[in-house]
């Protein structure tokens, strides 16, 4: 005998480049929601964007912020910062670094 246990999901998630002019209030309230998780209702890790998300990689030549959004209202559930920087170790030779910072996910969606 065959029965179904769980009904199909179809929501997606979207992954996409950050839009400051549409995306900045929504990356505020979800980084206030990780903010406000830990044990014992205690934040395990305050964070302050002090009004710039971009700003802990924009001064990298090469940077990107991408959105996660899930379902049809297209709500944000995680954020992703990174970006590749060019370094070297006290030789003329240099190498390429990739940076991956600043990533949450809500805790609704973990």
């Amino acid at each position: 005998m065959w029965s179904k246990i769980a009904a199909e999901v179809a929501a997606d998630v979207v992954v996409r480049e950050y839009d400051e002019e549409t995306d900045k209030r929504d990356v505020e309230e979800m980084e206030r929601e990780c903010d406000e998780t830990g044990p014992h209702g205690k934040p395990a890790m305050v964070s302050d964007l002090l009004g710039d998300p971009v700003g802990r990689v924009r001064h990298f030549p090469s940077h990107t912020m991408l959105v996660a959004e899930y379902g049809e209202g297209r709500k944000m559930v995680g954020v992703v910062r990174g970006c590749v920087k060019t370094v070297t170790r006290g030789n003329s030779i240099s190498v390429k670094l990739a940076y991956v910072l600043g990533l949450r996910v809500s805790p609704f969606h973990r």
